[in-house]
């Protein structure tokens, strides 16, 4: 079995291979078979599922489903207009591996890469290679001993959004990120860098890179206990490095000079919020400097000023950056007690009021065009009207509104593909690469889709975020993974993308498990495979955009079913993108009290709160209740909590 599918998968790939070489002479691509592009990756089980049969565009074919190197079919369906649906296909064993088939019109039948399919497999599988590339692409301390730009990350800037996108990450699903190995050590990279003959090699705009690096080591206090998540020690060396180096100027040609930048100083503002959930591996101290070097800062950089600059498509400038950050500045204020929290929730507020006035959402420039820093308009409009819908500003629910009827309508062909404008040669981000623009739109399509009243739209919404994850990872115009390096860091992909950067050059990204690199621009669409590939390099502005679209999808997926009294207690049934148990925060009238544990059942996470006629027996003891009390139960934390209340 094992041999008859490895011999399938490399007769598609020699095939494939063949194809793109022998008709490359006269550039006019001419098909052996049909092409079958899926998600190599995978399928989650609940989720939409789809493919794209590009040499079968017009029309209807037939399909079926096997397991790969297997001949059974074990589901069928027709395609319509190049797309196939398989969402009825809810197959048990999560190990097994599939294939489409597809039949008809001119072309032999053709045959997909494997895939599995199984509860929130797009979230687990990508839990690791995204916290290993923010690992190794650290400026000196990361897989390479260089700091090209001279931020906390190799090649960042300003703009890349790292801080925020780990914040979002943690959040969402504290429990997968409390399990994962904690393989970064503090102290060894201290001995590292502190070692008198410890070399950086040089780069762009790094000459504060290695001075910045050694001061982190000794005016910012470590981390707490040597347990601390991967994701959360990254956070830590983002927040302390900008503490001792804050200003920054980008080096990809910017006209700003050096100087601590308003969206710097905004990444900020998630870690201080995310502090009462993360304070056992963070210092009071360490707290307390970021908060009274944000509160010095946060006038002065503009974050609480009008931000009326909407950028290129470089992704500098997307429209909305500050209205999150500025949210959870109030929150933090309200904490702590400032006499002027008001005026950042009045910052928001009156940022979204201009931007539901002002921004044109058929305008591309204003969404996709934004390129890898899209997903700073949704967050922001859709956190505001989840968490202040009393506050909101008038008109905000239909802006959103308005924003997904044109992301419905720029979907609307085979590969469920959200183009850049309505013309049908504008499918991508023009010039660019926009690898981080595809990895991010997930989160701002499940955003929206959070808060549309339409359920037609919404599950549209959800289809194409969903898409998107699928194009990331081989549902494309070249049926690759948009990893050169795919066996650096992701599992089971059969095609990454077949150019490269150069090696040894820039970030040196080729080095990082994780890394994300190019996927087909316009010049490939809707079916050119010979089409001028673009920029090959990766960024890390493009996987903190896949980073975003991961933790929203986590917090999308984190379900609460139900939480009903039986005669054992109180029964709650959850799911979440978790492996083994599943723990959840128990409050009383709002006030937490404790937490138990749920044990995995089949992708559904069952438990019992133990009672007596007058208290809640937890992990912390008895906790007194009465009838009428509210009790709930909660996973995800700050403003990615999910809860299921019950009156007693």
């Amino acid at each position: 079995m094992i041999q008859k599918f490895r011999s399938a998968v490399l007769a598609v790939s020699t095939l494939l291979s063949t194809v793109l070489t022998a008709d490359a002479q006269d550039n006019v691509f001419r098909p052996a078979t049909h092409w079958v592009c899926v998600n190599q990756t995978g399928y989650n089980t609940g989720a939409p599922k789809r493919f794209t049969v590009p040499t079968a565009l017009q029309g209807s074919i037939d399909f079926y489903i096997t397991s790969a190197g297997d001949n059974k079919p074990l589901y069928k369906g027709k395609t319509r207009r190049g797309t196939g649906d398989f969402t009825g296909f809810r197959p048990a064993d999560p190990q097994v591996s599939y294939v489409v088939h597809v039949k008809g019109g001119h072309l032999p039948e053709g045959v997909s890469y494997p895939f599995r399919i199984a509860p929130f497999l797009i979230e687990k599988e990508g839990l690791a290679p995204s916290v290993w590339f923010m690992s190794d692409c650290r400026s000196v301390t990361g897989v390479h001993h260089s700091a090209y730009g001279g931020c906390p990350w190799r090649d960042g800037t300003y703009y890349s959004y790292e801080v925020p996108s780990m914040i979002w990450m943690y959040l969402s699903n504290p429990a997968a990120y409390n399990a994962m190995p904690a393989t970064i050590s503090y102290d060894s990279l201290k001995t590292m860098v502190m070692a008198p003959d410890f070399r950086l090699v040089p780069g762009l705009l790094d000459s504060t890179a290695l001075r910045s690096t050694r001061k982190y080591f000794t005016e910012v206090d470590k981390p707490f206990r040597n347990d601390i998540p991967d994701v959360l020690m990254n956070v830590h060396w983002g927040i302390g490095y900008y503490l001792v180096n804050p200003e920054t100027q980008d080096p990809s040609g910017d006209s700003l000079p050096r100087q601590l930048h308003p969206q710097t100083l905004a990444q900020f503002a998630f870690f201080l919020y995310a502090y009462p959930y993360i304070d056992k591996w963070f210092s009071r101290k360490f707290y307390q400097q970021a908060l009274q070097f944000t509160r010095d800062h946060w006038s002065k950089a503009g974050l609480q000023d009008l931000q009326r600059e909407v950028g290129t498509s470089k992704g500098r400038h997307a429209p909305g950056f500050s209205v999150l950050p500025n949210l959870l500045m109030y929150e933090v204020g309200r904490r702590e007690g400032w006499p002027d929290t008001a005026a950042y929730l009045e910052a928001a507020r009156r940022q979204v009021v201009w931007m539901t006035d002002s921004l044109d959402m058929e305008d591309p420039l204003m969404t996709k065009g934004q390129r890898m820093s899209e997903h700073m308009l949704m967050s922001g409009l859709a956190v505001y009207l989840l968490r202040y819908q009393d506050q909101a500003p008038a008109g905000l629910q239909q802006k959103i509104a308005q924003w997904a009827a044109v992301m419905v309508r720029r979907s609307d062909n085979a590969w469920d593909f959200r183009k850049y404008g309505d013309k049908d040669t504008s499918w991508t981000v023009p010039v660019y690469n926009e690898v981080g623009n595809v990895a991010g739109f997930p989160a701002s399509a499940l955003l929206a889709a959070a808060v549309v009243k339409d359920a037609a739209r919404k599950q549209r919404l959800e289809q194409i975020a969903y898409a998107h994850f699928d194009n990331l990872c081989g549902r494309n115009p070249l049926n690759v993974h948009a990893a050169h390096h795919p066996e650096k860091g992701f599992r089971g992909i059969t095609k990454g993308y077949p150019k490269g950067y150069f090696d040894d050059v820039t970030a040196r990204l080729e080095l990082c498990r994780g890394s994300l690199s190019c996927l087909p621009g316009s010049e490939m669409y809707p079916f050119n495979p010979l089409g001028k590939d673009r920029h090959l390099e990766g960024w890390i502005a493009h996987n903190t955009a896949w980073n975003m679209s991961l933790a929203v999808l986590s917090w999308y997926d984190n379900r609460p079913v139900s939480f009903t009294r039986t005669s054992d207690g109180l029964q709650v049934l959850w799911q979440a993108p978790v492996s083994g148990t599943l723990p959840l925060t128990v409050y009383v009238n709002g006030e937490r009290k404790g937490e138990i544990l749920l044990k995995e059942n089949n992708a559904v996470f069952k438990g019992v709160v133990k009672t007596t006629p007058s208290s809640l027996l937890l992990d912390r003891g008895k906790v007194a209740i009465k009838t009428g009390d509210r009790i709930s139960v909660a996973y995800g934390d700050g403003f990615l909590e999910k809860k299921i209340i019950l009156t007693y």
